[in-house]
C-alpha cells in the first residue's frame, strides 16, 4: 500500500506468510494482522531508498507488530524526499522463543537478496522484544544458545542504522553496541527502567509496553534518519539529531549541560532536550546550525 503525505511516498510493504500458532510468553495486545502486499522491488526501478526490516514481539499478529508500525511510519516523516519500505520478519514469534533463530535467518535472507536486487538502497534493521533477539543474532550478536545465518560482513555498510526496543540481550547486561562492534556506532537499544524484559526494574507488562508511548520509538526513527545516506568513510554534510546524538558523533562538544557544535560553537540547547537540531559541515573539523538540511 501507499501513503502520500504532502508528496512523500511511503510504501508499506508487509510480507508475511507464517500464521501464529501459539501464545505470548511476554504480553502484548493483540492488533489486527497487517495487510499482505507483493514483493517489495524486483528490479533496480522500483528500489527504495530505504528498506525497514523489523521483526514483531512475542505473540503478536504476522506483520511490523505495535512498534514496528509506528517506526516506520516516523521514519518515513523523517525522510519526506525518499522513498521509504518495510518488510515484516516471516517468523512464528512463539512463547519459547525458540523462533528467533529462524527469524534472524530470515531477516538475513531477506537483506541479502534485497541488496543484491537493489545496490543503492539502504537498510534500517528494527525488532521488539523476541524481535530485538531476532535482530541481535542478524547482526552477529547471539544471544544464549540460538544459532542462525548472520549478516555477510560485505552488506554491514549497506545497513544505515540497527534499532531495537526491549531486547532480551539487556538481561545480561549486554547490548548490541557492545557485541557486534561493526554495527555498534549505528546501532541503539532502547530498554525501559520498569521492562523487566531487558534487565529494568519494575513492571514487566507497564514497562515493556511503554515505548511507542514514552517517545522510544519516535527517537529510535529520528536515530535511524540522521544515519541514512551518511556512506561509510564519507561524513555527512548536514546531519539532523539530537544534541546528545550530535554530540556523542563529535560534531558537537558537551559544557555542562549544553551541547555547542564544534567550530562554531553555535548552541544546540540542552543534553537532555528531545529536539532535532540541523548541523551544517563547515570546514574539516567545524559545524554550524542550520535550519533544516
Amino acid at each position: 500500500m501507499s501513503i502520500t503525505p504532502g508528496g512523500r511516498k511511503v510504501a508499506a510493504a508487509l510480507i508475511t506468510t507464517a500464521a501464529l500458532t501459539s501464545t505470548a510468553a511476554i504480553a502484548t495486545p493483540a492488533t489486527a494482522a497487517a495487510p499482505v502486499a507483493g514483493p517489495v522491488a524486483t528490479s533496480t526501478g522500483d528500489c527504495p531508498d530505504v528498506h525497514v526490516v523489523f521483526a514483531r514481539g512475542t505473540g503478536e499478529p504476522r506483520g511490523l507488530g505495535i512498534v514496528g508500525r509506528p517506526f516506520v511510519s516516523d521514519l518515513g516523516d523523517a525522510l519526506p524526499t525518499m522513498t521509504v519500505t518495510s518488510y515484516a520478519v516471516n517468523y512464528s514469534a512463539n512463547a519459547s522463543q525458540t523462533s528467533a533463530g529462524p527469524g534472524a535467518g530470515d531477516m538475513t535472507s531477506h537483506v541479502t537478496s534485497m541488496a543484491a536486487r537493489c545496490p543503492g538502497t539502504q537498510f534500517v534493521l528494527g525488532g521488539y522484544s523476541q524481535g530485538a533477539t531476532v535482530t541481535s543474532i542478524a547482526v552477529g550478536a547471539r544471544s544464549t544458545s540460538i544459532r542462525s545465518r548472520v549478516l555477510p560482513a560485505n552488506l554491514e555498510p549497506r545497513v544505515a542504522a540497527v534499532v531495537v526496543f526491549g531486547n532480551p540481550l539487556g538481561l545480561t547486561r549486554r547490548t548490541i553496541a557492545s557485541e557486534a562492534p561493526a554495527y555498534a556506532a549505528k546501532s541503539r537499544d532502547y530498554c525501559n527502567r520498569s521492562d523487566t524484559v531487558c534487565g529494568g526494574r519494575g513492571d514487566a507488562r507497564g514497562g515493556h509496553l511503554a515505548y511507542v508511548s514514552n517517545g522510544s520509538v519516535a527517537d529510535g526513527a529520528a536515530f535511524a534518519a540522521s544515519l541514512v545516506g551518511v556512506a561509510p568513510g564519507d561524513p555527512a554534510s548536514c546531519v539532523t539529531a539530537r544534541a546528545v546524538d550530535h554530540v556523542e558523533a563529535d560534531r558537537a562538544f558537551r559544557s555542562v549541560l549544553r551541547a555547542y557544535a564544534r567550530g562554531s560553537r553555535d548552541p544546540l540547547g540542552r543534553l537532555t532536550s528531545s529536539d532535532l537540531v540541523s548541523l551544517q559541515r563547515t570546514g574539516q573539523d567545524s559545524w554550524s546550525v542550520v535550519p533544516a538540511c
